[in-house]
């Protein structure tokens, strides 16, 4: 307290703290949703991404002449599946419904209890297809392995799910043989299901963070031609690799009469693009307003910084003068610029905190899993983590602007330091 109250009988320090209250403040508002989409952009996948392609399917024919050659197209595409799974770089491919995690799926509704309702990414799959096992999902129900989650499986009658839908639809994910009722908006009505399994919780792209997951079994899609191929490579090749060897040597050959590969992406790149197109213009903004107010308050900070240890000048040669060395002079700079920064953010982020928990910003939504849980959804976790990068950020602007000039000041000779008195 005793070097707080010498700090502040000066009152370039009374301003510069007041500077750097408002430039929390600000700090806050501009950091806090930056963080929150970095965090959503950075969830981790639940497998191995960096093993999975897509293959886009694409035919020579137009629309109208595949939908009358049907079933003539459907053979050419197995055919062309069946070579896919011939390529030597090749573990497990197969052909979708039209969904698959990290690329595709359809929003589906549970009412949980009579009131709650969760929406959840929906991914369908064929009988006997092998989803979980190219994608390495882990099933939770010990009577049920992973390489036969997709066997015994009742077309339209049959759902999987992942571990956090069954813990908010149920409480356990003890729940196979057990039946759960999904509504469809479109037909608006409600579709029974029996539980084959739960499997572990895996990340859909885009910008779902909960993992809720339900993995539906059924014909929708089955007769639709250019349906994509998921490919997952085996151990140690990489997709770049892959790619590179797919288009200088394997795509002449991956195509049949009227079918081929028109394009190969991995499922980052299909998740950036997801995340671009569904929140990439709220998260460019937020992160230009970051930057911007960023960059304007750390020069800012720094002119003041620049003035106030330009006025001290003359004390440290006084100082000098009647026997202190330059490291203690330098190091007394050091510390009171971090107790005058630490002083100012902890009122900057008191203030702040009367309007942010004031508000409803940690309310779940109306579709939000309940039992999903993030750290910016809690004030007791996402008020401390901010305040602690609005501190950190903060305190090296302040340091590296006092470093500096103070360094510059202890070097300085004594007749010189005191001239300007």
């Amino acid at each position: 307290m005793k070097a707080l109250k010498n700090i502040f009988s000066r009152s370039t320090s009374l301003w510069l703290s007041l500077e750097l209250i408002l430039v929390t403040v600000i700090c806050w508002w501009t950091f806090a949703p930056v963080l929150e989409n970095l965090y959503l952009w950075y969830l981790p996948y639940g497998y191995d991404a960096d093993r999975i392609v897509r293959m886009e399917v694409a035919s020579t024919l137009n629309r109208t002449e595949r939908m009358n050659r049907q079933e003539e197209i459907c053979a050419e595409e197995e055919m062309l599946l069946r070579k896919v799974q011939e390529i030597e770089d090749t573990e497990v491919a197969f052909r979708t419904v039209y969904t698959a995690p990290g690329f595709d799926s359809q929003l589906l509704h549970c009412k949980i209890g009579d009131s709650t309702w969760i929406r959840f990414p929906t991914i369908y799959f064929q009988r006997e297809s092998p989803l979980f096992k190219a994608y390495g999902i882990e099933s939770l129900t010990l009577e049920v392995p992973t390489d036969e989650l997709t066997n015994d499986c009742e077309e339209d009658k049959t759902i999987i799910l992942s571990r956090t839908f069954a813990m908010a639809a149920f409480g356990t994910t003890d729940v196979a043989g057990r039946t759960i009722q999904l509504y469809y908006v479109i037909q608006n009505e409600f579709k029974e299901y029996r539980i084959r399994a739960v499997v572990e919780d895996v990340r859909q792209g885009g910008m779902y963070s909960d993992n809720t997951i339900g993995y539906v079994c059924s014909t929708q899609g089955q007769t639709l031609t250019n349906r994509p191929i998921i490919v997952r490579l085996r151990e140690g090749v990489s997709v770049e690799q892959f790619r590179e060897k797919c288009e200088h040597e394997l795509l002449r050959t991956l195509m049949t009469e009227h079918c081929y590969i028109r394009k190969i992406e991995t499922v980052r790149e299909q998740n950036s693009f997801k995340m671009g197109r569904s929140n990439g213009r709220l998260m460019g903004r937020n992160m230009l307003i970051a930057a911007f107010f960023a960059t304007n308050l750390a020069f800012g900070v720094f002119g003041t910084l620049l003035m106030y240890m330009r006025q001290r000048r003359e004390e440290a040669g006084v100082r000098r003068a009647f026997g202190a060395t330059r490291w203690n002079i330098f190091w007394d700079f050091i510390c009171e610029a971090w107790l005058l920064t630490t002083f100012s953010v902890v009122v900057g982020c008191i203030i702040y905190f009367q309007y942010q928990s004031s508000g409803d910003f940690y309310e779940k939504g109306i579709y939000d899993n309940p039992v999903v849980h993030h750290w910016y959804e809690s004030i007791e976790t996402h008020f401390p983590i901010v305040s602690l990068c609005v501190y950190l950020y903060i305190l090296v602007i302040v340091l590296l602007g006092t470093v500096i000039p103070a360094w510059r000041i202890c070097r300085s000779e004594i007749t010189e330091s005191l001239r300007e008195e």
